[in-house]
């Protein structure tokens, strides 16, 4: 099923009394012997009845790409949960897209969230790439296909636009190419995502926006998240890495209730989507669903 028509099928609490679009994000192992062994991740996390489960590729659209695919045909067609693949362009030429548009279709994949992707850190000519925009990947998905495409949303702008309006004007050239839902970056403070939704309103872009909602695990992760996108830290959050940060399981307790209040206030606040980003973890995703009431 295409995930536009769960978005149109389901509405807000605002709205009806129903409750938003509830997606996980989830990675293809790197390691044969645990992709070999993901069973165990996707019976946890499709027996929480996500609306869909999306999958990431390698950075730079690395080498977990073909199982991105798999992976995805598998949540669906062996665990009967609808999945989104992820797709990157950065490295790719346009051949390269449309054999990739094909694999995803043969493996009964509906859905695709297109990225640019990260560029590729060493050895790599940005001056020799076909594809330097995300919207350019989703008009030849359009193109070449009847698959939904989602995109990505940055609340805080991304990282590497001079102006938030950039990133919103960036919104609806997405839109203007196909675009049919956006799933954003994570954040921490709600207000950057309700400003997020009332910029784009103005714009002018009628595509729901899932809100991404990651649990801290460490100082190191979110510091890596920091740099990688450019998302802020609230003084709570700050204060809560301070004094646990020699405490694993005390800060994943203390985070996860941080991460429940967000999901809780987006729901409440009307919210169409709630993306969590589950790191393959289940047990994650279990507790933060538990918000969503």
């Amino acid at each position: 099923m295409k995930i536009s028509e769960v978005f149109k099928n389901s509405v807000s609490y605002d709205n009806a009394g129903k409750a938003p679009v509830v997606s996980f994000e989830m990675f293809p192992p790197k390691k044969a012997e645990a992709f070999e062994n993901v069973g165990e991740i996707l019976n946890g996390l499709c027996s929480l009845k996500p609306d869909f489960i999306s999958v990431t590729c390698g950075a730079g659209g690395g080498s977990n790409r073909n199982r991105t695919i798999e992976l995805a045909s598998k949540i669906k067609n062996e665990f009967g949960t609808e999945s989104m693949a992820h797709m990157t362009c950065i490295t790719l030429d346009e051949e390269s897209v449309i054999r990739e548009i094909n694999s995803a279709r043969s493996a009964g994949i509906e859905n695709v969230l297109a990225l640019r992707g990260d560029i590729p850190k060493e050895d790599f000519d940005i001056n020799s790439v076909t594809y330097h925009h995300a919207y350019e990947l989703v008009d030849v998905i359009k193109s070449n296909s009847d698959l939904c495409v989602a995109a990505a949303a940055y609340p805080e702008g991304h990282i590497e636009c001079d102006s938030f309006d950039r990133s919103i004007e960036y919104l609806k050239v997405k839109e203007a190419a196909g675009t049919e839902f956006f799933v954003s970056q994570l954040f921490f403070d709600n207000r950057c995502f309700y400003n997020l939704c009332d910029k784009a309103e103005k714009f002018g872009i009628k595509a729901p926006i899932t809100a991404g909602i990651m649990p801290m695990m460490s100082k190191s992760q979110i510091s890596n998240m920091i740099f990688m996108c450019g998302a802020s830290l609230p003084s709570e959050m700050i204060k809560i890495l301070y004094r646990y940060e020699h405490d694993a399981d005390s800060l994943l307790s203390a985070s996860l209730e941080y991460a429940g209040r967000q999901i809780n206030d987006l729901v409440k606040n009307g919210i169409r989507g709630i993306h969590i980003y589950s790191m393959n973890k289940p047990e994650i995703a279990a507790e933060l669903i538990k918000y969503i009431v």
